[in-house]
Order: C-alpha cells, then structure tokens, then sequence
C-alpha cells in the first residue's frame, strides 16, 4: 500500500486549490487542500463547536506558521497557530480564522 498515492487520489476529489503566503515573506505555492468550515454537532448531550481548519499534504505546504495566509475560493484566511501533523506526518492541519 504506498499512503502517498492514497493521499494524492483523496486531495484529487475532495480538496480545493488553496495559495499559501509566508507572513515572513517568500514564495507563493498553491496546492490542494481539505477545507473545514465551522459546524456544531452533539455527541452524548455536549455540544461541539468546530471552526476554520485546513488539512493537507506536508509536502505541498511544509513549513505553515501562524500568521502565514491562504487564499481559498478567493477568501483570505490566517494561520492561528503553528500546521501541526496528523498520525504519521504525511499530512498536517493547521486553524484558521477567516478574513
């Protein structure tokens, strides 16, 4: 099973393209990416509140830091915190705020 051509097929149908900018400059590069928008569910009786949260391959976007952009479908968002990898590294999220 080779996990990187999964990731590729997974990106290929379901993300979008998403431009990410250094807030300490550099270059532009644009990938695709999964876009979490913000949602509440209940699970048990507690109410889980979910905001702005972009999951992508650690290869197109490798050193995300707070305060960099991304532009999706022509809206800004900003990085909150540091991109942080998900199990073993091939992917990494990182919350967004909007705007």
């Amino acid at each position: 099973m080779d996990l990187s051509t999964d990731l590729a097929a997974m990106y290929a149908d379901f993300g979008v393209s998403a431009s990410h900018t250094p807030n300490a400059g550099g270059q532009v590069t644009t990938a695709l990416a999964i876009l979490d928008e913000p949602g509440m569910d209940v699970i048990g009786g507690d109410v889980i509140a979910t905001d702005y949260s972009l999951r992508f391959p650690t290869a197109s976007f490798p050193a995300v830091k707070r305060m960099d952009t991304f532009t999706i479908n022509g809206v800004t968002f900003t990085a909150r915190e540091d991109a942080q990898p998900l199990q073993d590294g091939l992917e990494q999220i990182v919350p967004l705020a909007k705007g």
